[in-house]
């Protein structure tokens, strides 16, 4: 028999992982993640993110609570956004970067937003100039967010 054991650590990262895949899966073959996919994922991380953060208390609580509150601005500014624009950024793209939130810290955040909203301008550049080559026009034609971030993803898994 072998001994498998996992940290706490670990498990809360893979679960961020699942969430990741998951949606990104869901983004990818819909073009939307269902709203039952970010609860769970969102009850399922909370009370690690309260652990996590309660074993911090005993730091600055002042410095705590500012890296607590810059982890959700992404996700609300994204939420303000995709309102404002009338869903030309996806709601559930914007609800993923607050889910996101209770696991992966603020810098991490805005690696996976800022690296989605690159590769969205090289793919979105891409399309339209091969539609501009073959005559066809592609200005309404709709990207998945969640995987134009792997690129984020794969830059926070090799410790970037």
């Amino acid at each position: 028999m072998f001994n498998l054991s996992i940290s706490l650590n670990s498990f809360y990262f893979y679960l961020f992982l699942l969430y990741f895949f998951l949606s990104g899966f869901y983004d990818l073959k819909k073009k939307t993640v269902p709203t039952i996919l970010h609860i769970i994922f969102m009850l399922s991380g909370l009370p690690f993110f309260i652990n996590f953060q309660v074993r911090e208390l005993s730091c600055q609580e002042y410095t705590l609570l500012i890296d607590i509150l810059l982890r959700f601005i992404p996700g609300i500014i994204l939420t303000a956004i995709s309102i404002i624009s009338g869903g030309n950024i996806g709601i559930g793209d914007a609800i993923f970067i607050t889910v996101s939130a209770f696991y992966i810290p603020f810098n991490y955040i805005l690696m996976l937003a800022i690296s989605g909203f690159l590769s969205a301008f090289m793919v979105s550049m891409a399309i339209l100039i091969y539609g501009k080559i073959s005559g066809k026009d592609y200005h309404n034609m709709t990207l998945p967010f969640i995987p134009l971030m792997l690129p984020g993803l794969f830059l926070f898994l090799n410790g970037f």
